[in-house]
């Protein structure tokens, strides 16, 4: 019983809420922990000046347990095609967090061309990772492949 709990009136026995969960966290690892789902706000990416387009993926925690949830999300190399306005990051890690069971979670990405993004199509790969205590722990891992269709930005 530390000094502050004397003058907030709390005992020994009330348990602390802090304490308490809901779902246990995982700690064994899951041969599929969760369904991943990927759509773009629009069908095309165009190619040239300024083009950006949004990726929406969602993380279902399709397991029994609490997950604590990566993401991370890569394109191909030297593709023109990239996670920032230059094209330069072809790769993006979103720490996610815990995920209850059955619940999703879900976030947006964007995914620019430029004037020298070629017309064709590019792999997005997505990987999900189920972590142990913190992130430096994986547990579970699933990876999804999206295609994205790049078209001429010229009327």
């Amino acid at each position: 019983m530390g000094v502050m709990d004397f003058f907030l009136g709390k005992s020994r026995d009330e348990p602390q809420s802090g304490m308490q969960a809901s779902a246990p966290m995982a700690t064994k690892p899951v041969p599929k922990p969760f369904s991943i789902s990927a759509k773009f706000d629009s069908l095309r990416l165009r190619t040239g000046r300024n083009s950006k387009i949004m990726m929406d993926v969602g993380i279902t925690n399709i397991s029994s347990q609490k997950q604590l949830v990566s993401v991370d999300l890569t394109l191909p190399q030297r593709s023109n095609v990239g996670f920032d306005v230059n094209c330069n990051q072809n790769y993006v890690e979103k720490r996610v967090g815990e995920i209850m069971p059955g619940a999703t979670s879900t976030f947006s990405v964007p995914i620019f061309a430029n004037n020298l993004t070629r017309e064709g199509s590019y792999t997005v790969e997505i990987n999900a990772f189920s972590h142990y205590l913190d992130y430096r722990k994986v547990l579970s891992q699933m990876r999804k492949k999206i295609a994205l269709r790049a078209v001429s930005g010229r009327p």
